[in-house]
Order: structure tokens, then sequence, then C-alpha cells
């Protein structure tokens, strides 16, 4: 043997020794990543296995699994969401995440698996795919927001809040979600007085990134003088819809005559009586209204339309965080002339 193996103090032994070293680390390494990888597939296959998935209604858990299903399924799958087929896209998703088994293959499918839930109103089920998506990939910017979102909607927004400290060690922009979950909280908060609650308002008015329409909603319904005393002309296009729908017993006429855009708006709304100069809004509606009123016409209204300037989605109703992308203070508010209809009620105070 000894004419085999090179002797201890041989510098060739040394080397061979180093040579060992490195086949048992490898190998090793090698064997430990096969049983983290193994653990985490179980891990995620319990995991999902606690969904409940007895209303199925696509038959596809026997279909033979391929690869190149992936792509096309995950687009059906987005297809289902974007219809409102929430349950046949959570049941795809489900089929490819059961069949890939890296993590990161299935991330997106997670992602998507995790805001279908939301837009499905299961919000804890969201909340455990995106708590599970970040448990394995910290640093998922996607998974951080949407989980904010879901603490929202939970009205759970001390944990909101959280979501906010990553994302900012990850240097991404939280300060307009920071401040709409703080005034939420202010609006919410039960401990402090409408009077406390309204001159906390009017301080965040000055701020940059509090949105400036919610405000002003809140403060119409907490003290009607301090919300006429705010109004910004250049900023009544966001709360004409609001201004529009406000009762007679509501106005404040002292405010409204001194300003022409106000005077306009409630010359239209058949409020006040239009004097010899007619002021202009340069609202084109207001002052087509106006027009057909000096004509005769007096059976005109206006409808209000909200968009959202991310995603060009178009709604019926208002809105603080547009429903299809959850972006905040992106309301676009729409008016169009129509026909005067019967009005039962003001919904938007």
């Amino acid at each position: 043997m000894d004419s085999i193996l090179p002797a201890y103090d041989d510098p060739l032994f040394s080397i061979l020794v180093i040579i060992t070293l490195i086949l048992i680390v490898a190998v090793s390494s090698f064997v430990m990543g096969n049983i983290k990888e193994k653990n985490r597939r179980k891990t995620l296959k319990d995991f999902l296995q606690g969904f409940n998935q007895e209303e199925r209604q696509l038959e596809i858990e026997e279909m033979p699994f391929e690869p190149t299903l992936v792509k096309p399924l995950s687009l059906l799958a987005q297809a289902f969401k974007n219809q409102g087929e929430y349950q046949k896209s959570i049941n795809l998703n489900l089929y490819l995440i059961n069949n890939i088994s890296n993590f990161f293959e299935k991330e997106k499918i997670l992602e998507e698996l995790g805001e279908t839930y939301l837009k499905a109103g299961f919000l804890k089920r969201s909340e455990s795919i995106f708590l599970e998506i970040l448990h394995k990939h910290p640093r998922n910017i996607k998974a951080l927001y949407r989980l904010g979102v879901v603490y929202e909607l939970l009205h759970q927004y001390d944990k909101a809040l959280e979501t906010i400290i990553p994302l900012k060690i990850l240097k991404k922009r939280t300060e307009s979600f920071e401040a709409h979950i703080k005034l939420i909280q202010l609006l919410q908060n039960k401990k402090i007085t409408t009077n406390q609650k309204v001159e906390r308002l009017q301080q965040l008015l000055k701020l940059e990134h509090y949105a400036y329409r919610p405000i002003m909603k809140a403060l119409f319904s907490l003290d009607l003088k301090v919300a006429w005393s705010n109004i910004q002309t250049d900023k009544i296009h966001f709360i004409l819809d609001i201004l529009w729908f406000l009762p007679s017993s509501n106005l404040n006429l002292d405010i409204i005559s001194t300003d022409k855009i106000l005077s306009a708006i409630y010359i239209a709304k058949g409020v006040i009586e239009p004097t010899t100069t007619i002021p202009k809004s340069n609202i084109f509606a207001i002052d087509t209204i106006i027009s057909a009123k000096k004509g005769g016409n007096n059976s005109v209204d206006l409808l209000f339309n909200y968009g959202c300037s991310k995603c060009k989605q178009h709604f019926p109703i208002g809105f603080i965080r547009c429903p299809k992308c959850y972006a905040i203070d992106s309301i676009q508010i729409m008016e169009t002339v129509a026909k005067k209809e019967s009005q039962t009620g003001y919904s938007l105070l």
C-alpha cells in the first residue's frame, strides 16, 4: 500500500487530501440540496392541500402534465380572472403549482393565485399565499404590495404599515400608500373627537402625499363650514361630483357667490338663479348645461363616470383605491351631460 499512496510528508499526499475533502463537500452539498428541495416541495404541497377544492368547475386534475402547458394554462387562468371566473382561475393555478417542482418557476403562478383569491374576496387565503411567497422570497415586491392591500381590506392597518418597511429597504416609493393607510386610521379612530379629526384633516391637506379628494369628502361629512373654507379652486374638478350631489341645505351660498366656478356649478345645477353676467367655469359639461338653460332647456343634468389613470379602467362609482389595479389616488372624474332624472338620495356622503 505504501507503494501506491504517497507518504504523509509527500506534497502529493496533501493534494490528495484536499481533493478528497472537496469531493466530500461537493457530494454533501448535493445531497443536502436535494433533501432541502424535497422538503420544500412537501411543505408547499401540504400548504396548498389546506385550501378547499371541493367546488371544482374544471376537471383537469387527471390531465397529463406537460411543461408546454404552463404558458397557455397561465394565460387561460388570467383570462378567467379578468372575466370574474375566479374558481376556474384558481383551479388552473393550483393544477400548475402542483405539477411544477421548482419554486422559482411557480412563483409567478403563486402570485396570480394570491391575486385571484384577493379579487374573489378570500382575503385570508390571499394572505396565506403571499406570506408563503415571502417566506421563500422575501424580496418579492409584488407580494409585499399585495399583502399590504390584503391587510388594508382586513382592517389590519398596523400590519399594512409593516409591509412598508421592507419596501423602503428595497428603495420603493411608499409615501402615498403610507399616507392612505394613516388617513383611514384617522377616520376610523373612535378614540378621538370629531373636532380633533377635523383639525388633523386640515393639517393633512397641506401635506404633499395626502390625496385632496378623500380628505374633502371626509370634511363634508364631519364639518360643512370647514369643508367649504378649504375648497381650492384649482382642485374643484377632483370633487365636482361631491359638490354636485350636495343637498341644498349643505350649501354655503356666501362662499359660492364669491367664486365664479362654484357659482357656475350651482347655476347649472339650478340651485341659484343666474345673474346678468353668467360666469364661466371652464368645465365643458357645466358650461354646456348653462348654455342649454339659457336656450330654455332645463331638463339637463350631469352623469358621472370614474376612471383610473393607471390601468385606464372605468367604473360607475368612485373609489380611493382602484378596484382593478389597486392604485391609490388615481381616480379621474368624467362628467357627461344627460337628460335629468329624479334623484332620491346623495350616496357620495
